[in-house]
């Protein structure tokens, strides 16, 4: 179910662009395994942050896949992706 939800101060956001880089906030993410790194650091948070996930409408689905694996190797428990309504017309 689709739900409009204000993003917190302490929510982490995860970018994949239409090439597949990630983006931690706006950083660049260099792997999967520094993604995990960074994940595993705000899993032993408490609470914990949540985790969203954004997807530009041209990129793939293996890489909103590997981070999906990534937050479930790290311990994440709450992701939500952000999405956004094509323009209309």
């Amino acid at each position: 179910r689709n739900q409009v939800r204000e993003a917190k101060a302490e929510d982490v956001v995860i970018s994949v662009d239409a090439t597949g880089r990630l983006y931690w906030l706006d950083a660049p993410v260099s792997d999967t395994e520094d993604l995990v790194s960074r994940l595993k650091k705000v899993s032993v948070l408490s609470p914990q942050p949540q985790i969203h996930i954004r997807g530009d409408f041209k990129s793939r689905y293996e890489p909103v896949g590997r981070i999906l694996y990534a937050c479930q190797r790290a311990g994440i428990v709450k992701i939500g992706f952000i999405t956004e309504p094509p323009p209309r017309g």
